[in-house]
């Protein structure tokens, strides 16, 4: 039985008190470079598996590196070679979901989005939505991921990250669409949009008294017509 408990400690400070460090300055500590080839390789790949794995059977608040090394059968100083503490390990498990997302968002744009006539525009998001959820619902620990994104602050700049990016992703088109409205205000409006599409996935995942089919379809017709609000150009102060 693997033991899930804090037991992360090393000499007179501890892993903890390294950890709490990195919470209130994320540039405390360099992260290890990811190996790139050869077994380094293969354990790593092994390590942040056995993390997602046991994110979703404990959650994160009982996640360990102890408890990684030990579904993976690696000493501790095999898992410190590559992670500083299990908070990077969670900062890789979201990278890699919020990557997938990104990377899907992509080609849902290139495909035509959610631009075209307001009737293709629903069925459009409704499509992304349930894309985006089943993203998460296939990753190991993917919904832990996401709440972990949401509760700790040093995870803040990952989310932060990715949903910017979707932002300019979808600004880079708006703009060519709608030039009249000011590139800022654009924005600014796409990030908020942005925003509300990030809580699907936790509804998705956790609401049970909604049903997939309903939330995605409901949320669609709410994000459009928010959509029409993005070419209002009456003077707004910025």
């Amino acid at each position: 039985m693997i033991d899930v408990s804090n037991t992360e400690s090393a000499g007179p400070i501890s892993r903890r008190a390294k950890s709490a460090e990195k919470r209130d300055n994320p540039e405390a500590r360099p992260r290890p470079p990811r190996p790139t080839a050869g077994r380094a390789l293969e354990t790593y790949e092994k390590l942040v598996t056995a993390a997602g794995e046991l994110l979703a059977e404990v959650g994160f608040e009982r996640l360990t590196s102890n408890a990684v090394c030990a579904r993976v059968q690696v000493t501790p100083p095999a898992f410190y070679r590559y992670f500083n503490d299990k908070y990077e390990v969670l900062e890789e498990l979201a990278e890699r979901l919020l990557k997938k997302q990104n990377d899907a968002f992509a080609v849902w744009l290139f495909r035509g989005g959610a631009w075209g006539e307001p009737a293709h525009r629903v069925a459009a998001l409704e499509a992304w939505f349930r894309t985006a959820a089943d993203i998460v619902a296939k990753e190991p620990g993917g919904i832990w991921t996401i709440r972990a994104l949401r509760a700790l602050p040093n995870l803040a700049h990952i989310r932060l990250k990715s949903q910017r990016q979707f932002t300019d992703q979808m600004c880079e088109l708006a703009r060519r669409l709608w030039p009249q409205v000011p590139p800022d205000l654009l924005w600014y409006r796409l990030r908020i949009g942005a925003e509300f599409g990030y809580v699907i996935d936790e509804l998705a995942l956790e609401e049970d008294r909604l049903p997939s089919d309903v939330l995605f379809r409901e949320a669609a017709y709410l994000i459009s017509g928010l959509m029409d609000g993005l070419v209002r150009t009456e003077e707004t102060k910025i």
